[in-house]
């Protein structure tokens, strides 16, 4: 299966207590006023019987207050398990302080995403397709709608389930850890995927340009986003078959 994949509830129990049991790492996601952050934590204990998980972060208590996450938000988790990256969101029923780690109580989870570990390898658009990118900061300084003057236009140079890189003009504005909007229409035909981003890499590229590496961030948090990582991941299988084809 090229998409994200949806777990029965018995192996959706089954690999969290398998995760707390082996205390793997997991990436938080948190949407603020000021866009998205993430944080690295590690499973700590829970069960599906007692309807809970809690996480344990080292860093969410050094970050700024304002941008903590609070009891009723929602979090993202993002996690490794064999061959395959596991995403679901849960509701925080409790954050407080132990040491010098934060402790995040979670409401056990209804549903889990499954990805192959392939979805997440970068996959170049068709040789003879050009996919432009419009982007645009989604920091809070815009507002829900980005003006004209904030858009920015590049091509597309890779994507993967976790990620975009995009090819600019000049990329001197572009901010490092600022939440961008991506809109781009991988296949000719099909609606535009709308992602938000998170910027990680900014470098020079041929000609005076440059290149931007957008992490994607957010997707299992919503019913929309868990549609729009199902077609991202299709997207990268037919990428990854086409090149192929050529190749051969």
């Amino acid at each position: 299966m090229s998409g994200a994949q949806v777990v029965a509830r018995r192996q959706l129990d089954q690999i969290l207590e398998d995760s707390i049991g082996d205390r793997r790492r997991a990436t938080l996601t948190y949407n603020t006023p000021q866009g998205w952050r993430t944080f690295k934590s590690v499973f700590l204990s829970g069960s599906a019987s007692s309807d809970i998980l809690r996480v344990k972060s080292p860093t969410i208590g050094s970050a700024a207050v304002a941008l903590s996450p609070s009891p009723g938000d929602t979090l993202g988790v993002a996690f490794r398990t064999g061959h395959k990256k596991c995403l679901f969101a849960a509701t925080i029923e409790e954050v407080h302080e132990e040491a010098n780690d934060t402790i995040v109580t979670l409401r056990w989870p209804g549903q889990l995403q499954q990805l192959q570990r392939r979805a997440f390898e970068r996959a170049e658009p068709p040789h003879d397709a050009i996919v432009a990118v419009r982007f645009w900061p989604e920091d809070g300084s815009a507002g829900d709608r980005a003006e004209s003057r904030d858009i920015r236009h590049g091509q597309l140079e890779n994507v993967s389930a976790g990620g975009l890189r995009v090819k600019v003009a000049n990329a001197a504005d572009v901010r490092i850890g600022v939440t961008y909007r991506c809109v781009f229409t991988p296949r000719p035909g099909r609606p535009p995927l709308i992602l938000d981003t998170v910027v990680r890499h900014r470098e020079a590229a041929e000609h005076g340009r440059a290149s931007i590496g957008f992490q994607v961030v957010g997707l299992e948090t919503t019913p929309e986003g868990r549609r729009a990582l199902d077609r991202l991941a299709r997207v990268v299988s037919h990428f990854q078959r086409s090149r192929s084809r050529r190749h051969r």
